[in-house]
């Protein structure tokens, strides 16, 4: 055997750089799989979180009379604060009696002196702290009125939540000669109250930043919760479209 032959070759250029690519695609393939069960993971902790609001709703109804509602021209942020300060107890809708007839319902702080029980009133949550993340667990069940919180879905963006809102703390929901809901309040269509979480797509979004009111709802939906057929297909909006294909809801879409 020629002593040559003995020598130990060295890796040529193009086997280390085949051997890096190789790295690379293994790495991008574990990447994408680690993504999909992460977001899998969430959809199902979504789906969790959305049916223990579901469940916190139910609840708050049969203790109030209703859902909870959006202060007078409540939208957006706004909506979703009323929608969270009134599941941890620090608010309320309360039915009260005007002198000029009929009634109002009115949203109220939980120490406002129309509630019964004097001054030994106490936060009612409806939901446990960290059943539901929201952008500062710790206030969770704090007399804490410094910002605007609101539940956060598993990717980091808000739950939306909507449903009535009410007209104003001195006008009658109902109109005293026809009984007819009064327009605010009654434009709300949908049988109970809607919650969406936009879904994977939009948790971080490369060039849009925060899920827009779009991404959540679909034309006057928010205000009348009337629920289109194509709610999860429409492609309208861009970019991206198809916007809302990925959205996690608390109703059946038909």
């Amino acid at each position: 055997m020629s002593p040559r032959s003995l020598v130990r070759r060295g890796f040529t250029l193009i086997e280390i750089l085949l051997v890096i690519a190789v790295i690379g695609i293994l790495s991008t393939l574990m990447f994408s799989l680690f993504k999909a069960a992460r977001n899998g993971n969430n959809k199902a902790k979504a789906r969790g979180e959305i049916q223990g609001l579901n469940m916190a709703c139910e609840v708050y109804r049969k203790t109030y009379g209703d859902y909870p509602c959006g202060s007078n021209a409540a939208k957006g942020a706004q909506f979703r604060k009323d929608f969270f300060d009134q599941m941890a107890g620090r608010k309320r809708i309360y039915s009260v009696n005007l002198s000029s007839g009929g009634n109002a319902v009115q949203l109220l702080n939980y120490t406002d002196t129309k509630l019964p029980g004097g001054t030994n009133r106490k936060m009612k949550p409806f939901l446990s702290s960290g059943v539901v993340t929201s952008n500062d667990d710790k206030s969770f069940g704090l007399d804490d009125w410094t910002k605007a919180y609101e539940f956060r879905d598993p990717w980091g963006n808000a739950y939306d939540y909507r449903y009535r809102v009410l007209p104003g703390d001195s006008t009658p929901i109902q109109n005293l000669t026809t009984g007819a809901y009064n327009s605010t309040y009654g434009a709300w269509k949908y049988p109970g109250f809607l919650v969406v979480s936009c879904g994977a797509n939009y948790a971080d979004p490369p060039t849009e930043g925060t899920p827009t009111d779009a991404e959540y709802w679909d034309g006057d939906m928010s205000t009348t919760g009337t629920i289109t057929p194509t709610y999860f297909n429409d492609d309208t909006n861009s970019p991206p479209s198809f916007q809302r294909a990925d959205n996690i809801v608390n109703w059946t879409n038909n």
